[in-house]
Formats: C-alpha cells, structure tokens, sequence
C-alpha cells in the first residue's frame, strides 16, 4: 500500500466518503488533496501532519505504514473508542450511572466491538444502562 492509498484509509476510517467532502469539512483545496490521494501529487510533511490531525490518524502510518505504539483499550482504534464513549456519554442511563460503572461499560464495549467489528454498539449501550436501571429500582 502506498503513501496514496494510506491517505484514503485514513479518510474513510475518519468516517469522510470523499475526498471532496473531506476537504469541503477542512477547507482544503479540492484540487489538491485529491491530488494527493490519487497519488498524481506527492505530499510534504506539512500537508501529512495536517490530513493525520485532521483525521485524528497516526502520521507515521500515512507517511510510512507503520505505526506509532500507544496504549489503546481492548486493542480498538482510537476512533472506535471515540464513538464508544460518545455511544455511553449521550444516553439517558449515564445521568444517572457511577462513573465506575461507565468506565466498566466503555471497556466492555470495546471489547465487543474488537470483536464484532462495532456493529450494534448502540443497542448494547441500550441494553446496558436498562440493565442498571432494573437493578438500582
């Protein structure tokens, strides 16, 4: 996988169906960062800092495909647990749940979505905090 390519995963794993929407979103030149993700253009290291922060990916990966250690919860992408913790923080039940059961619920989540591939998380959150609800009442 080359520098291109890269640049495109970490678009799509940002969540961003296009380049032009991606740009639209940053206020990139269109022209340009398409250029760069099809390759026709190479990239300074400037403009790889600038697509990883804004894609909240690992510089390192884009430039060169490896990445960076850091510690991660359940082996999950930092995306994921973004969305994990977004899932638990804008339920109704977390209003009224300990934040040790939340930080329980956040690793048990991102457990199940390493291995389900993040598929019905709101569902599990759903049936979480039910769950709370029936044993405090």
């Amino acid at each position: 996988m080359d520098i291109s390519n890269r640049l495109k995963q970490a678009r799509m794993e940002a969540g961003f169906r296009s380049a032009q929407e991606a740009a639209d979103r940053f206020g990139w030149t269109a022209s340009t960062y398409a250029a760069h993700e099809n390759g026709t253009r190479g990239m300074k290291p400037d403009a790889i800092e600038r697509y990883a922060k804004a894609f909240r990916s690992d510089p390192c990966f884009i430039a060169f495909g490896t990445q960076n250690s850091k510690p991660s919860i359940a082996g999950v992408s930092d995306r994921v647990l973004r969305e994990v913790i977004q899932l638990i923080m804008e339920h109704d039940g977390a209003r009224d749940a300990a934040p040790s059961e939340i930080a329980d619920l956040i690793i048990d989540l991102c457990h199940y979505a390493k291995q389900s591939g993040g598929t019905g998380l709101s569902n599990i959150v759903d049936f979480a905090f039910a769950r709370h609800a029936g044993k405090a009442g």
